[in-house]
């Protein structure tokens, strides 16, 4: 999937603060402060944070998703050119599908993708082959 969310000075700011006041209550309560603690505390109110500015990954109308301009396909926050896409995945399941372009990584090891309703599949390639013309399809 193409979703990375670098770390920024508000999150930060937020799990700092509630490491701060963890430790301030402990101090207060306890009179004492264990620096293993505030970086729990820290930790698990950084990876919440994360966890809920996370996108959903599900794309519920991938034809209108995708789209072609200007020689490139566009999809999310990638654009890659359509001459270098060669070779389509499509990978469905029960529920999902799951397309991706492998051979076309805009991140080492992080080819561009997202996840879509399996009833969607079939309209889906159908759109693409008429866009890419001769593409392989890898399933």
């Amino acid at each position: 999937m193409t979703s990375s969310n670098p770390i920024n000075k508000e999150t930060l700011m937020y799990g700092a603060l509630a490491a701060l006041c963890v430790g301030s209550i402990l101090w207060i309560v306890r009179q004492e402060v264990s620096l293993l603690l505030m970086l729990g505390v820290f930790n698990l109110v950084w990876i919440v944070k994360w966890y809920k500015t996370m996108p959903d990954a599900t794309v519920m109308d991938p034809v209108n998703y995708v789209t072609f301009n200007n020689g490139h396909i566009q999809f999310g926050s990638t654009s890659i050119p359509v001459h270098k896409v060669t070779r389509v995945a499509l990978e469905t399941t029960r529920e999902h599908c799951y397309f991706s372009l492998p051979y076309n990584p805009t991140t080492p090891g992080n080819p561009p993708g997202f996840v879509f309703p399996a009833s969607k599949a079939a309209e889906f390639k159908r759109y693409l082959q008429g866009e890419l013309g001769d593409i392989l399809f890898i399933y």
